[in-house]
């Protein structure tokens, strides 16, 4: 009996640890978290939420970070929170190593400086505010607000451009593209070969066309090439004829294009290796004299007939 009242009161106390384990509901407080045990309890939950200030940042967003920019001027763009003012500066990369800075007049976006504000900016920049020298730069801008914000870009201002487009469908000729190219007249092309050797006689000058791409053949065929490796070399001029940038070129692999095929009639005219058009002229020349000889033929019989 004793072990009977034993067990049932060990279920007991199991039962009501069990009932109490699935009742934990937590509270969220100041202090560590606490267990309320219970059967039936409600509980609400306190969530405190903390607002922090927006800070001071800007960004160049146009253009990219190592981009290259066919042209004399372009647009740039920055965004910008919490801000007073923006100072840019355009560092010139020079071709010895050394660098040149500008420094842009400020630009106040916040008449209260108590109250900064968010936005855009955008500015021309144009290489002629920059001694007119085409080559690497970097542009830098400042934001002061509550904090300070810095952003750069890296960038690449050419002159003139050109891709390899394609070939010719008769002579495989390269076809290149020239891009729109403000302040080129026009460009003076070479081609080398692997040996640095130029093919064509005198460079070929192209004219490209304003605020458009321009197209140009180089003719190797002209010039009875083999296959190989060959080297396009462009130079752009104004329409002084002064070089304006430094040379531009692309490597292209030239195949010889195969001769026209000459149909084989297995006849006389095919040993002769005519072509078709070949045979027609001829055919047309014999008919003409066939018919002529036949016009005389008719015109003697006439003749011989009166006679008699």
């Amino acid at each position: 009996m004793k072990k009977q009242a034993l067990l049932k009161g060990s279920i007991g106390v199991v039962a009501t640890l069990s009932m109490s384990l699935f009742a934990i509901t937590p509270v969220m407080a100041d202090g560590p978290l606490t267990y309320l045990k219970g059967t039936s309890t409600s509980s609400s939950v306190e969530v405190q939420l903390t607002v922090i200030n927006e800070t001071t940042t800007v960004q160049i967003t146009k253009p990219q970070d190592n981009s290259r920019i066919v042209g004399r001027s372009f647009p740039v763009e920055s965004s910008y929170t919490k801000a007073n003012t923006l100072q840019y500066e355009v560092t010139r990369l020079n071709e010895d190593s050394t660098t040149t800075t500008y420094t842009l007049p400020l630009i106040t976006v916040s008449a209260d400086p108590e109250n900064p504000v968010s936005g855009t900016n955008s500015f021309t920049f144009d290489i002629d505010d920059f001694d007119g020298e085409y080559g690497d730069y970097i542009i830098s801008v400042r934001a002061e607000g509550s904090e300070t914000s810095t952003d750069s870009v890296r960038i690449r201002v050419d002159a003139f451009d050109f891709v390899v487009k394609g070939k010719d469908s008769v002579t495989n000729d390269p076809i290149i593209t020239i891009e729109d190219s403000p302040g080129v007249h026009h460009a003076k092309f070479q081609v080398y070969d692997e040996d640095d050797n130029p093919i064509f006689d005198e460079p070929i000058t192209v004219v490209l066309n304003p605020g458009a791409s321009t197209d140009a053949t180089m003719p190797l065929s002209k010039y009875g090439v083999p296959n190989g490796e060959y080297r396009i070399v462009g130079t752009p001029y104004n329409e002084a004829n002064n070089i304006v940038d430094h040379d531009k070129e692309r490597t292209v692999q030239y195949e010889v294009a195969p001769a026209p095929e000459v149909p084989d009639t297995g006849s006389f005219f095919g040993a002769l290796n005519l072509s078709r058009q070949d045979m027609v002229s001829t055919g047309l020349a014999l008919l003409f004299v066939c018919g002529f000889f036949g016009i005389l033929l008719i015109i003697r019989r006439s003749k011989n007939q009166k006679r008699r």
